[in-house]
């Protein structure tokens, strides 16, 4: 996995973490941690080799979106115990996050890994079958 608890452990403290985790399993880390992987996808993959990416482990990850990945899933995990009760702090973060994968997209702001490579033509090119008539 692309990020996991003793990630998010460097960016919220350990009790709050344990706190928010309210099964004692981590199973809502665990979650959460899948979500901002999913959401990371969603927005790259059209542009960039975000597979690549998130196949990498340790000290191999791009620092930027390690940090966006980290903040979409401490969103995720507060989302679960109560919506309402989420820091002004992580919303920000979480909306930062967002606006930034969205920029990504459209590619008015770069990241740090490999372009996608296009593996079909999005133009069609042809014509269509000479036909025969003979009266």
């Amino acid at each position: 996995m692309y990020i996991d608890k003793t990630d998010l452990e460097k960016h919220i403290q350990e009790d709050l973490l344990l706190g928010l985790d309210f099964t004692g399993s981590d199973e809502i880390i665990v979650t959460a941690c899948a979500q901002a992987v999913g959401q990371l996808k969603s927005h790259l993959s059209a542009r960039y080799a975000i597979a690549e990416e998130l196949a990498k482990t340790g000290a191999a990850r791009e620092e930027l979106l390690l940090m966006i990945a980290k903040d979409l899933a401490i969103y995720h995990i507060w989302t679960y115990n109560d919506a309402t009760s989420i820091p002004a702090s992580r919303k920000e973060r979480y909306t930062a996050a967002i606006d930034y994968l969205r920029a990504a997209n459209m590619g008015s702001v770069a990241v740090n890994i490999d372009p996608a490579t296009v593996t079909f033509s999005p133009v069609g090119y042809g014509s269509n079958l000479k036909r025969v008539n003979h009266y």
